[in-house]
């Protein structure tokens, strides 16, 4: 996806969710990804400018690593003490590369696999997003925190609503 636009990262239609819902079906298809060998600076710039705070690491079209927004802090505290983005930039073009700062081979699922396998896999791993993937690790999709919010806030009632007064 182009980095000039910005995903929707509200579940499609249509509600409601159940545990047994594919993936397929919510997951957001439309991801900013960035490949193997860009610059370091890039996700940082990627991460200010679109509402994420995960990103997929491709290499042509597969799925190699995943960089969290956690990742790229911690790849930054070197470089606290400069003033400005450019000089960051430079020291993170120049001191680190994309596959020092990834999670490599991140945990994945597929498109078949449930809403209820999302949720259990993040919680057990205690991992924010879950990249969705074919047969041959191709990015398909992505579903994250926020996303299973976005879920949550669709299904529950509206406060007050179903009580006794």
């Amino acid at each position: 996806m182009s980095a000039a636009s910005r995903p929707s990262r509200v579940p499609r239609p249509p509600a409601p969710f159940h545990r047994d819902t594919p993936l397929s079906e919510v997951m957001v298809r439309d991801v900013i990804t960035i490949q193997l060998q860009d610059r370091s600076s890039l996700v940082d710039t990627l991460m200010k400018h679109h509402p994420i705070h995960h990103l997929p690491v491709l290499e042509g079209d597969v799925l190699r690593g995943l960089i969290a927004q956690r990742d790229l802090y911690r790849s930054m505290l070197s470089a606290l003490y400069f003033e400005g983005e450019p000089e960051l930039h430079s020291f993170l073009d120049d001191f680190t590369d994309i596959a020092s700062i990834m999670t490599p081979d991140p945990l994945t699922l597929e498109p078949t696999n449930t809403l209820d396998d999302a949720l259990q896999l993040m919680l057990e791993h205690k991992i924010g997003c879950v990249p969705v993937v074919d047969d041959r690790n191709r990015l398909q999709g992505i579903l994250t925190d926020s996303d299973l919010l976005r879920i949550l806030n669709a299904v529950l009632p509206p406060p007050g609503a179903g009580r006794a007064s």
